[in-house]
């Protein structure tokens, strides 16, 4: 069984600032890298500009995760598995908040801790995995 990498470079999310591509398709698995709420821009990392509160952070990082999985034909419902790295802990119920408008249907398995993104104003990241049938990259 051949199983073939499909790199995943959706349509009007922020140009990657580094090395990395922003999901692969593998199979029949899509992994999304770590999505924050960058502004769907290019430029200097540190110019592009993101909301100030947890709650639009959340929901801009989650709309670019969004166009990942809708750019092989999939839904945030495909998705079975997300990573959450929080800035600040006291922010988890507003995120979560933010997070169950997403996943209403079958939320996916989550891990979720405090960490320091690249950027001091970033206060959530999120990384995805979905599970895709009939998949369309490209």
């Amino acid at each position: 069984m051949t199983t073939t990498k499909t790199i995943i470079e959706p349509k009007g999310m922020a140009e990657a600032v580094g090395p990395f591509s922003r999901a692969v398709l593998v199979g029949d698995h899509l992994y999304i890298a770590g999505t924050t709420a960058l502004s769907h821009v290019s430029g200097d990392y540190y110019d592009r500009q993101i909301p100030d509160s947890i709650e639009e952070q959340t929901r801009a990082t989650l709309e670019n995760i969004k166009l990942c999985v809708e750019a092989v034909g999939a839904t945030m419902d495909d998705i079975f598995k997300v990573v959450i790295m929080l800035k600040n802990p006291e922010d988890y119920k507003r995120m979560n908040a933010v997070r169950a408008e997403y996943f209403k249907r079958s939320p996916p398995i989550s891990t979720c801790f405090r960490a320091e993104v690249m950027r001091p104003d970033l206060l959530v990241e999120i990384e995805a995995v979905a599970l895709v049938s009939n998949a369309k990259a490209g």
